[in-house]
């Protein structure tokens, strides 16, 4: 009986004389076989390493970040992770040392830190906002929500397929949206472009460094009217009574050197506003008439 087979060493076909030829030639048989002992030792290898951490930890109540590392098969960095998030407690020694309880390590692993479903029957629902409750009382949209939620792990719980999202967390994050009541009058972005020839970037800084209130309806953001209107007035007074490098050059004929040269000889305070140097007119205008 002739069978044809390939050789599961060299991979050529041959014609085997029974069914349970696998080799095609006893070189290829004694490789094939060297190779299994190979394969077995290296299969037991693995074996006594993943045996071994659990092995050298029994009986051992303290570990460093590497130990517990291995002893819970992760990586170090990823027991830092849950340290950093107080999901896992570990005690500083030293200021280089740190060791982790081994009752520390079972505590995390009953609580489950990544499980926010809670049991439906200790679950107040009152206590919790739905996507389009939040959406309908901050005016943001629903997708919004979504990843806003997502993105600063707001503790949610899940009934009958929907999601409802903890009303202490939700309203601390809006917190910074609420706005006085008293105001009315409102500018967008794109008026207060058209007004004062600022860009976007102008804006979100004035408003930074003047603390003008603002509030986000259906994802539209608005700045005060007041308050914006009296921060550039502010500014306009403020500015009158400084001059630019680029002022002074053209009010006294000045090269830009030269108009640097009086305010270090002379010691006259400079400030940076934005992207120029200004200086008190008076104490420029006193030094120019004196010369």
């Amino acid at each position: 009986m002739e069978v044809k087979r390939i050789c599961q060493w060299c991979g050529k076909p041959f014609i085997a004389q029974k069914t349970t030829t696998c080799y095609c030639s006893h070189q290829c048989s004694n490789l094939g076989y060297k190779e299994r002992i190979r394969e077995r030792k290296r299969e037991l290898k693995k074996m006594q390493e993943l045996l071994q951490p659990k092995q050298a930890s029994e009986g051992q109540d303290f570990f460093s970040f590497a130990q517990a590392a291995k002893l819970m098969g992760v990586t170090r960095q990823y027991i830092y992770k849950l340290v950093k998030e107080n999901k896992l407690r570990a005690s500083r020694i030293s200021g280089k040392k740190s060791l982790i309880r081994r009752a520390d390590i079972e505590l995390m692993l009953k609580t489950k830190p990544y499980e926010s479903i809670k049991p439906k029957d200790d679950v107040d629902i009152t206590e919790y906002y739905t996507a389009e409750q939040i959406a309908e009382k901050y005016k943001v949209n629903t997708k919004w929500v979504w990843t806003y939620t997502r993105e600063h792990d707001v503790p949610k719980v899940k009934i009958r397929q929907f999601n409802y999202y903890s009303k202490k967390h939700i309203d601390a994050i809006f917190a910074k949206y609420r706005t006085d009541d008293a105001l009315t009058e409102w500018y967008t972005p794109e008026e207060i472009e058209k007004k004062y020839g600022m860009t976007r970037v102008a804006i979100r800084s004035q408003v930074y460094r003047n603390n003008i209130p603002s509030k986000k309806e259906h994802g539209q953001i608005f700045y005060s009217k007041l308050h914006f209107d009296l921060s550039k007035q502010t500014a306009e007074n403020d500015s009158s009574e400084y001059y630019t490098v680029q002022e002074a050059m053209k009010k006294y004929n000045l090269t830009r050197d030269s108009v640097y040269g009086i305010l270090q000889f002379h010691e006259i305070k400079r400030e940076k506003k934005g992207r120029f140097v200004r200086f008190l007119k008076v104490e420029f205008d006193h030094i120019m008439g004196a010369r």
